[in-house]
């Protein structure tokens, strides 16, 4: 797929990858639609880029959602690439005092459902587009093997994996593309204060961009790379390094 002069949307555009992705596909000519739930960092984004479009939407809400995709329709913006990149991570154990019986339905909605609701939207635009299109879901390593805090980021993420997998085949043959990038631990506000040696956004933008001009149906970023040959090897190795990240 060639990701120039293309119409482009991105949820959780304001930071992190979904930033990095902005910066990267904005330089080479394509537009964007940015989403996110900050309008004063939707508003930032749009004074430091050109040919960007910024749509506030909170992706919890269901009625945002349908305004977001209303939004499209109205201004008749030729999406072809739709990458759902927004997520949260809520790092206690359910055994954690400090678990919050509240933040479950938001992680399960940012993380899938909200996924879920974009895709079954703007299918038919994706499918109407001439030179193709593609939808792009963020996952992580952590889909295949979870570990032992956040328990339902870990669960959405496995959601994600396999409700790519059968969009895969229930596009198969169709002219739109379905990717799964799956990521190892990356520097954004959603990590702070976690782990070490950290990918940098820009690092997997340009990893995540370099897997989709492949034609790539699961991209593998940085240390994740090497899952599927660990996986080969000792699954139960893999699933003990895993449980402790």
């Amino acid at each position: 797929m060639l990701l120039q002069n293309r119409t482009i949307m991105i949820t959780g555009a304001t930071s992190g990858i979904g930033k990095a992705l902005c910066q990267n596909l904005a330089a080479r000519g394509n537009h964007i639609v940015a989403v996110g739930r900050s309008q004063n960092k939707l508003d930032a984004l749009k004074q430091d880029l050109r040919g960007v479009t910024t749509i506030r939407c909170d992706l919890t809400s269901k009625g945002d959602v349908i305004a977001l995709a209303r939004r499209i329709e109205q201004d008749d913006l030729p999406v072809s690439v739709l990458v759902n990149n927004a997520a949260v991570q809520y790092t206690p154990r359910f055994v954690d005092v400090d678990f919050s019986f509240d933040s479950i339905n938001a992680e399960i909605t940012t993380n899938l459902t909200s996924i879920a609701w974009l895709t079954s939207l703007m299918l038919t635009r994706l499918i109407d587009q001439p030179d193709g299109s593609a939808i792009v879901n963020m996952s992580s390593g952590l889909a295949l093997y979870p570990k032992t805090s956040s328990a339902l980021y870990c669960a959405s993420k496995a959601a994600v994996h396999s409700l790519s997998q059968s969009l895969r085949y229930q596009l198969d043959g169709m002219k739109v593309h379905v990717s799964e990038v799956l990521l190892p631990l990356v520097d954004t506000p959603m990590t702070e204060g976690r782990g070490s040696d950290k990918l940098t956004p820009a690092f997997a933008a340009a990893g995540i961009i370099h897997g989709l001009e492949k034609g790539r149906g699961e991209i593998y970023i940085g240390k994740a790379r090497i899952l599927p040959f660990l996986n080969r090897i000792s699954p139960t190795l893999t699933r003990r390094i895993l449980r402790n990240a």
